[in-house]
């Protein structure tokens, strides 16, 4: 009986080291980052899926896609079965990929929305921020400089790093940032500024309770609490 419970113990703990997720990633000049970075690291869906592309005019495309946090942006699958980027974001409205939505902010690229408080959105944008050479900027002043976008110059279509010098080795970090969605699909970042100005007309109410229960911007409960009381305001 012990040998059976030590076993099924191991097993356990062998299920939970494979599912845990790397959060740093060191990556040579040169090297295909596939080869360092699983897909299911890279991706944040275990495969591609049935998605779909909502254009401002009305147009709908159909396609395979997934969200890429080495890209940080939404990949799709084109009819050569080549894996590409959209290149005619302001165009587009929205894209689905299964259940999850996203929405388009230039200089931050695809932001999936992923919870709706009676009409405001709670957008999350999960991506690699290069540590090292570039500033670890804090979330208040977190801009597109510190974003995967302001280094793809350094990735090729085949995802490979280049244009470094000899040897240098690139330190990849996970990070999630939070975004507000109003009513009008205006995306802006999750700051105290921009509740505010989405919930004008209850300002007063809502600085009290910031103030009561210290919310943190970069929490993703916290700022689920701080909507959800938001959204019971009249």
């Amino acid at each position: 009986m012990k040998c059976w419970f030590l076993l099924f113990v191991m097993l356990i703990s062998g299920n939970a080291v494979r599912a845990q997720v790397n959060d740093i990633y060191r990556v040579k000049n040169g090297t295909d980052v596939t080869k360092v970075i699983p897909f299911e690291e890279r991706y944040q869906f275990a495969k591609f899926k049935d998605g779909r592309v909502l254009f401002r005019n009305g147009k709908i495309s159909k396609a395979m896609m997934n969200y890429s946090l080495v890209h940080g942006e939404v990949l799709f699958v084109d009819a050569k079965k080549d894996t590409l980027l959209f290149t005619d974001n302001e165009y587009i409205s929205n894209i689905v990929i299964g259940d999850a939505l996203y929405y388009y902010t230039k200089g931050h690229g695809h932001v999936h929305a992923i919870k709706d408080f009676n009409g405001v959105k709670l957008g999350k944008k999960q991506f690699l921020v290069r540590m090292g050479n570039e500033k670890y900027a804090s979330y208040e002043q977190y801009s597109s400089t510190s974003a995967i976008s302001s280094y793809t110059s350094f990735i090729n279509s085949n995802g490979n790093f280049q244009d470094l010098e000899s040897n240098v080795k690139v330190v990849l970090k996970r990070r999630s940032i939070f975004f507000l969605i109003d009513p009008n699909d205006r995306v802006m970042l999750a700051t105290r500024p921009n509740l505010l100005k989405i919930y004008t007309k209850n300002k007063r109410k809502l600085n009290a309770y910031l103030k009561e229960n210290q919310i943190s911007f970069e929490k993703e409960e916290d700022l689920k609490n701080v909507l959800e009381f938001a959204s019971r305001l009249e």
